[in-house]
């Protein structure tokens, strides 16, 4: 009797374990689609030049420590895009994007803080350089001009498309931010279909390959 009553417990113990188990995978997987919705909401926003309704759409999620939002809120605040330009909220937001590894936030940062690089030289100049080593195969240059098209900037009519041609090359060419931001393009459905499974095969290249950022995106969405 008192082995099945042990028996018994130890049963609803489990049943108890799994139950707590599974509600809290549930949990996880709903604050993951909670913010991959609302982030491709505010990202809606910035594409449509809605720029006044893309801050305090980014602004929360980037508290949050979402690092695709602190990046958006950065180039916003760099160039002005729905508010006045604010470097060093913007470096703020770049600086925090970067600790997580997003290349593109490194970049902005670097340049932000060496006067040559932020005054001498235009948009115009670095999107011809850029192309010129992009064209000639550099892979770090595929993926800069692939970010332009990306986020929009320099002068660069937002196209995904576009940014997706460069990143797939500078991919091939071995380039681990390529692979997450094409990664995230499968992920977030940004001019793509979504599609987990190609997210998480361009993620786990990305991050073998020592994407920070990749790594990030993984362990949120397993």
């Amino acid at each position: 009797m008192a082995n099945k009553t042990f028996q018994k417990t130890l049963l609803g113990c489990s049943i108890a374990l799994m139950s707590a188990f599974v509600a809290g995978n549930a949990s996880a997987a709903k604050k993951v689609d909670d913010t991959y919705s609302r982030l491709n909401q505010c990202i809606g926003y910035y594409n449509q030049s809605q720029y006044t309704q893309a801050i305090p759409c980014f602004t929360p999620l980037a508290k949050a420590g979402n690092d695709q939002a602190q990046t958006y809120l950065g180039i916003m605040y760099q160039h002005g895009f729905g508010t006045t330009k604010d470097m060093a909220t913007a470096a703020q937001w770049y600086n925090r994007a970067a600790r997580q590894g997003d290349q593109w936030a490194y970049d902005n940062l670097k340049a932000m803080g060496n006067p040559k690089l932020a005054t001498g030289k235009t948009w115009a100049d670095y999107k011809n350089t850029v192309e010129q080593k992009a064209a000639a195969g550099d892979a770090q240059a595929q993926t800069a001009l692939g970010s332009l098209y990306y986020y929009g900037v320099g002068g660069v009519k937002q196209d995904y498309d576009t940014a997706k041609n460069w990143y797939a090359k500078a991919a091939v060419n071995g380039d681990a931010a390529a692979m997450n931001y094409i990664g995230r393009m499968y992920y977030y459905a940004l001019g793509v279909e979504q599609n987990s499974m190609m997210a998480k095969q361009y993620l786990n290249a990305a991050a073998k390959a020592g994407s920070v950022q990749a790594k990030a995106l993984l362990k949120k969405i397993r």
